[in-house]
This record gives structure tokens, C-alpha cells and sequence, in this order.
């Protein structure tokens, strides 16, 4: 099969413009999909083990703080503008995929399981604020896990190290899926599937074109 050409968009002189341009994309389609798919969203069914996670408040600061600070430092870390480009198409897709999904398919976790804790400590007001912003379905598969990996596995042919970094935190940001009782684990496992897929298709099926973009 003849791999498919795409535009070389995005370039260390451009990304300052682009990758914000490209998060309010990903920010617009999240919320829409949310407020839709949150009116009929799905409980599944949660096994025992997962149950007797612990609910732990202060694991909200590497789901919702270290979550934005690993993805901002992976798309400015990338030294190969192709690798780059590749990541921020696959990036555009599984938001497209999932978004479409969290729609057609939404499902909600049970958050009124796992009160908060009346005292007004950082963790608690950050993770408050979250849960009001941010509504109980967008479950499955789940984008944090799915970004995440996706973002990794764009370093596995530039930089072994800054892949082994980057999979470490991905993993601490699944986990931590869990522990905030964002997501079920059938979510954590979807996200990492589509987006190796993802990573895959892009790989094997794609090449990007010499001429820059003149943005």
C-alpha cells in the first residue's frame, strides 16, 4: 500500500501558534460531546477489585496539574518536525474518534459513590472545581490515557529516553484515572488501544511532505 501524504504543517518557527490553535480544537469538541453524551450517558459495571482502589484526593494533582504539564512539555520536546506532525495528526484524529464516541456511545461514571471531603484544602477546592467544570461522562475511551500514550509513543523513534520518561508518566496519569475515580478501567484500556493504533496507522501508512508550511 503507497503511504499517504500529508501537509508538514506545523514547524519549531509555527508550533507557538499551531499546538494552541489545535487545543482549543481539542477543548471545543470535548465540551460539546460532553454536554450531549452527559443527558444518556451508560453506568458499567465496576468488578471488585476496582472498587477496592482507594478513592485518593490528592491524586487529583497528577490527573488535572501534572496531566497539562507532561503534554505541554512532550509537543515542545519533539526534535523531528515529522515526528511532530505525525503525533499532532493522530492527535486531531483520536479526538475526533473519541469524541464521537463519548456521543454515540456516552458513558458516565458514579461520582456520587465517592463524595469530597467538606474541608476547603487545595486538593479538595482544585478537585471541587474540577468535578463542577467537568462532567461525569467523556468515560470511555478515556483522552487523558489516550493523549498521553499517544504524545509518548511520538518519542520512541527520536529519543529512547524521553520515551521511557514519558511512558512512566503516562502510566502515573492512568493510575491516577483510577484513583480519582474518573474512570473505569475498561476506559484506560480503550484509550491506550486507540491510541497505538493510532500511533501505528500514522507509522506504517503515512509520510510527511518536504515543503513547510509557510504559517
Amino acid at each position: 500500500m503507497e503511504k499517504i501524504t500529508l501537509k508538514k504543517v506545523v514547524n519549531h518557527k509555527n508550533k507557538n501558534l499551531i499546538i494552541p490553535l489545535l487545543t482549543g480544537i481539542f477543548l471545543t469538541f470535548y465540551t460539546v460531546s460532553g454536554a450531549i453524551g452527559n443527558q444518556n450517558g451508560t453506568f458499567l459495571y465496576i468488578p471488585q477489585w476496582e472498587k477496592d482502589i482507594p478513592f485518593l484526593v490528592w491524586s487529583i494533582w497528577i490527573y488535572i496539574i501534572l496531566y497539562p504539564i507532561y503534554l505541554i512539555w512532550a509537543l515542545w520536546s519533539y526534535k523531528d518536525e515529522d515526528e511532530m506532525n505525525k503525533t499532532l495528526y493522530g492527535f486531531l484524529v483520536l479526538t475526533f474518534i473519541s469524541c464521537a464516541i463519548f456521543i454515540i456511545f456516552p458513558v458516565i461514571y458514579p461520582r456520587q459513590f465517592y463524595p469530597l471531603p467538606l474541608s476547603n484544602d487545595i486538593s479538595t477546592l482544585i478537585f471541587r472545581g474540577m468535578r463542577e467544570l467537568d462532567k461525569p461522562s467523556n468515560c470511555f475511551p478515556s483522552l487523558h490515557v489516550g493523549l498521553c500514550y499517544l504524545f509518548c509513543f511520538g518519542f520512541f523513534k527520536e529519543s529512547k529516553s524521553k520515551f521511557y520518561v514519558s511512558f512512566g508518566i503516562s502510566t502515573l496519569i492512568g493510575v491516577s484515572t483510577l484513583t480519582t475515580k474518573q474512570h473505569y478501567i475498561y476506559d484506560i484500556v480503550g484509550g491506550l488501544l486507540l491510541s497505538l493504533g493510532i500511533y501505528l496507522f500514522f507509522k506504517k501508512f503515512t509520510s510527511i511532505s518536504t515543503s513547510e508550511s509557510n504559517s
